[in-house]
């Protein structure tokens, strides 16, 4: 079975309980990888992050937390290609359902074709997706728009050089940049029903308040967002899939 890493912020030693020992019940065999916290300390990693770039097509920065979020996975990839292994990426505020053993064999057992598959998503209302296959107990689903959240996934070495070379500079959220898959031409697949949920616990993700938005900012954030459509349909047509 594929090795999973547990995304876990020191002190938060009840998440890393609960979740380990569910893990353990479900004899899945796991690893606790550390979190960034960018609340705390900017890592070096950080200096990606554009924040004029960010400001304008999102009207605020990325948050430390947001920050430390991106480099958590980031290293991760890092670190999937130094074992040059698949391995499953999983944060600590989930619901981990009796189907994930079965889930982490599909995604080994299709691997080759699907080097990245996601087991979990948060906003599916308005974020149209597609039935392709039918994998075990799973619907294999196309997301035209990402699902958002990255609570938890598998990829390939493949895949994580692919995020890992398309990641020079960080402007959006890191589970908006993996959903972006017209960037780095890694597709948003995901098993369903999702064998991973999202708990019902406090974020460690503070992020700033809302400002009030100029008519500009306004602007540009939608002319953004017409510009990623016109990405993504052109990315969907190149690849063959229908829109």
């Amino acid at each position: 079975m594929l090795k999973t890493f547990v995304i876990n912020l020191a002190g938060s030693d009840d998440r890393w309980e609960t979740t380990s020992r569910r893990l353990t019940a479900l004899e899945v065999p796991f690893e606790r990888f550390e979190a960034v916290d960018g609340r705390v300390s900017p890592h070096p990693l950080f200096e990606r992050h554009d924040d004029k770039l960010r400001q304008k097509y999102r009207g605020r920065a990325l948050s430390g937390g947001e920050l430390g979020c991106f480099a958590s996975h980031f290293l991760l990839w890092q670190r999937c290609v130094e074992l040059n292994e698949p391995i499953v990426v999983m944060e600590d505020d989930i619901i981990i359902r009796d189907s994930f053993p079965e889930a982490v064999k599909v995604a080994s057992e299709n691997i080759s074709k699907l080097p990245y598959l996601r087991f979990s998503g948060i906003h599916l209302k308005r974020r149209p997706y597609k039935k392709i296959d039918r994998l075990g107990s799973f619907d294999l689903v196309d997301h035209i728009k990402g699902p958002a959240g990255t609570q938890c996934y598998v990829l390939s070495p493949l895949a994580a050089k692919a995020f890992i070379q398309s990641a020079d500079v960080w402007f959006l959220a890191v589970d908006d940049y993996m959903d972006r898959y017209w960037q780095h031409s890694i597709n948003c697949y995901s098993l369903m029903p999702f064998p991973v949920g999202l708990a019902n616990v406090e974020t460690d993700m503070v992020r700033p308040k809302k400002a009030t938005r100029s008519l500009k900012v306004k602007l540009v954030k939608a002319c953004y967002g017409l510009l990623e459509s016109l990405r993504r349909n052109r990315y969907r047509f190149r690849s063959n899939k229908e829109l």
